[in-house]
């Protein structure tokens, strides 16, 4: 029989601390990463072998599809109850968009040019015309969802509240993170994707899931952000297929989250639940 040495013992105590102070990758989150794996390549295999997808296309939408909103949703469970640090949060989203915008630019203008996701101009009242009109069409779609929210006694995530900018910089940032989102989700979702699919889908299909998909990137609002951003989504794909141009539904889109996130701010949201009876789930920090 061997005996431990003290040193192989204190080696053990150690790690075993170490291993405490690193707590293990939660098992739902394991669970949605596999899941997330195997929907790839299902996806992006399917898009190559059966639609007949370049694999450049077929990679890429595959991100788009299931890679992004995967991640998406499996970190929301490592983020909740966690302080909120706007700024990173911010900039590292504004790094991500313009990524993905810039991919989607590359890989969809490759043989089109820009017309081929959508850049395209258009005389300069059209574009008020059709911008105002989907800046409308966003604001009173965040006003019905406040409506379902109180008729349903539905709560408001608490993240969306505390991602809101309070500070002078803060504001600046999330200025920038409104033009990110703009271009990036736009140009990713309804130029490249958008314009991808229609032919596999049809137009209803293809509006359907890059809407879908649209409202599980924005899983941190909760269930009401997430329909609530999926209906935005549909709204915009649609000014993006019936104008012709994605230009009014970029402009409209960072337009929207200016005004949502900078001037008009938890006004759009629902308030918030009074402590008593529910007071337990009015401050348990979340989920989006």
């Amino acid at each position: 029989m061997t005996v431990p040495t003290e040193d192989a013992g204190r080696g053990r105590l150690e790690s075993q601390r170490d291993g405490a102070a690193r707590p293990a990758m939660p098992v739902k989150v394991r669970r949605l990463a596999v899941t997330s794996v195997v929907l790839f390549w299902a996806v992006q295999l399917t898009l190559m072998l059966v639609v007949g997808l370049p694999l450049l296309d077929s990679v890429l939408l595959a991100v788009l599809l299931v890679a992004v909103p995967g991640l998406s949703v499996a970190q929301l469970p490592l983020i909740a109850g966690a302080p909120v640090e706007r700024l990173p949060a911010y900039w590292s989203s504004i790094a991500t968009l313009w990524l993905l915008g810039t991919a989607c630019w590359f890989v969809g203008t490759r043989e089109g040019g820009a017309a081929a996701i959508g850049l395209v101009s258009m005389p300069w009242l059209a574009l008020t015309v059709w911008t105002g009109a989907l800046v409308l069409g966003g604001l009173l779609t965040i006003l019905v969802f406040r409506a379902v929210a109180l008729w349903s006694g539905i709560e408001e995530s608490p993240m969306v509240r505390r991602l809101l900018p309070r500070t002078h910089e803060e504001r600046h940032a999330f200025g920038a993170l409104s033009v990110a989102a703009g271009f990036g989700e736009e140009i990713s979702y309804r130029g490249y994707a958008l314009s991808v699919l229609v032919p596999v889908l049809g137009v209803p299909g293809a509006v359907l899931l890059t809407s879908g998909v649209f409202g599980v990137l924005h899983g941190y609002q909760g269930v009401l952000g997430i329909f609530r951003t999926g209906v935005m989504g549909g709204m915009l794909a649609w000014g993006f297929l019936a104008s012709g141009s994605l230009w009014p539904p970029i402009i409209a889109h960072a337009l929207i989250d200016l005004v949502a996130g900078l001037w008009l701010g938890e006004r759009l949201l629902s308030p918030e639940p009074l402590l008593g009876v529910r007071g337990a789930s009015a401050i348990n920090p979340f989920e989006r």
